[in-house]
């Protein structure tokens, strides 16, 4: 019999946070699913550990290393189950979260994708104590385009008849290949994408992501509004106000990585692009006191800032660095 529950995890070289993520699966509460793990090319031999675990419901897919988006793919072709959540592989789950989706959809037959809230945890799994996210309600293409509430694939579980319908995930995509494919999932029929204000989802910050280069960020946005542009022209009055968000969080980044002199030159870009919904977004204004901050303020202070914006790496860094007053 097919499990109702199909969940993905694509893999290249997962190191030592990998056993923790299998373990936050195969220790949920609802155990009607298959875990799929697609070893995209990986060396580290995290995936070769993964290989002994004594558990019925694992299977291991390979293929050379061909990117997320590709090994992603490979695990939907496979999958069994009527939905098809999403993992990173260093991400963790809470033990409910499978149960809260499931009841999701049977609450709501209209949606085809849901997905949680999430708490930040750093390298050693503990919380960063910043802000969590905790969507609610149903979300349209249009909200979606402009603010991508979602954050992460690993919040996200969907029908497997609706993923497939959309296209799957595009090879091309190597980064925000989850907000382009919810973006066309949710063209497939009104409200069908809806939110659980629960943070069942960790989602790891830690020094070296890739996804944390603000220059490779924006040029995939690009990918993002062109291709978008073609499938729906109605997204042409948001372009401005979806551009201004996206900047914002390429400042965060600029930020994180110790550049606050581009972040700052980034947050003022993001201003002249649309500068009424600017001011009425708090997050622009803490983001400026950050900026403006970072060079004057007593350590604790500045942490407590920072940390409020959602700057872990930098608070992690600036105690370090700043001894207190």
């Amino acid at each position: 019999m097919a499990p109702l529950f199909s969940v993905i995890i694509p893999v290249f070289n997962g190191g030592a946070y990998l056993d923790r993520t299998i373990a936050s699966v195969l220790g949920q509460t609802f155990s009607d699913f298959e875990l799929i793990l697609v070893d995209d090319g990986s060396t580290d031999g995290a995936v070769d550990r993964a290989r002994s675990i004594q558990d019925a419901r694992l299977s291991i897919l390979a293929q050379p290393n061909t990117g997320a988006p590709s090994a992603l793919n490979r695990g939907i072709a496979a999958a069994r189950g009527e939905y098809i959540a999403f993992l990173d592989s260093d991400d963790l789950w809470t033990p409910d979260k499978l149960e809260r989706h499931r009841e999701s959809f049977v609450a709501h037959p209209e949606a085809d994708l849901t997905f949680s809230g999430l708490i930040y945890i750093g390298p050693d799994d503990r919380s960063l104590g910043l802000p969590e996210r905790r969507p609610t309600g149903s979300f349209t293409f249009e909200q979606l385009f402009v603010d991508n509430v979602i954050g992460s694939s690993s919040v996200i579980a969907a029908r497997k008849q609706a993923v497939k319908a959309a296209g799957s995930f595009d090879p091309a995509m190597l980064y925000l290949f989850d907000i382009d494919l919810v973006l066309r999932m949710s063209r497939l029929r009104p409200w069908n994408v809806l939110g659980i204000p629960e943070p069942l989802t960790l989602y790891r910050r830690r020094p070296g992501q890739q996804t944390s280069d603000w220059r490779i960020i924006a040029k995939y946005w690009s990918k993002v509004v062109d291709k978008h542009r073609t499938l729906e022209p109605k997204i042409k009055p948001l372009e401005r106000a979806a551009q201004m968000n996206l900047t914002r969080y390429l400042s965060y980044l600029a930020f994180e990585q110790g550049d606050p002199s581009t972040a700052w030159s980034l947050l003022c870009r993001a201003f002249e692009m649309n500068p009424f919904r600017f001011t009425v977004d708090l997050r622009n204004w803490k983001l400026g006191s950050a900026c403006a901050a970072a060079s004057f303020l007593p350590g604790p202070f500045y942490c407590w800032l920072a940390t409020q914006v959602g700057l872990a790496h930098t608070v992690q860094r600036t105690v370090q660095r700043t001894p207190a007053s």
